[in-house]
């Protein structure tokens, strides 16, 4: 009877640390280098993307502000909703990022906002 309890608890015990841990580890969905050779001045911004819910959606991101010049790297985070940005601030800023992030996106005739900063 003690083995047959025993497996069952282990499997909970196992599935408890699990959770209990889940926070302690970032890792990235996505990370994109828009450049072949990184610029001397690289900023970073850390951005709360609303939208942002899963890697097909990272990469609609990532296509938002590919077209920027200056951007350097994206690296998104899906499981908190954030997106790291790498950018070259002698080429850009982050109010430029963000617009581009936040543009619209139309498809089949139709206009949608996919994302929104969460200031």
């Amino acid at each position: 009877m003690k083995k047959v309890l025993a497996i069952p608890a282990a499997i909970v015990v196992v599935i408890l640390v699990a959770f209990a841990t889940t926070n302690a580890y970032r890792v990235p969905t996505v990370e994109i280098s828009f450049v072949e050779e990184r610029p001397s001045t690289i900023e970073r911004a850390e951005l709360t993307v609303v939208g942002l819910t899963c890697r097909g959606k990272s990469m609609l991101c990532a296509g938002q502000i590919s077209d920027v010049a200056g951007v350097v790297s994206l690296t998104t985070y899906v499981r908190t909703h954030t997106a790291v940005v790498e950018y070259d601030p002698t080429a850009t800023d982050l109010e430029t990022i963000k617009n581009a992030l936040c543009a619209p996106i139309v498809q089949r005739g139709q206009s949608y906002r996919a994302f929104s900063i969460e200031e």
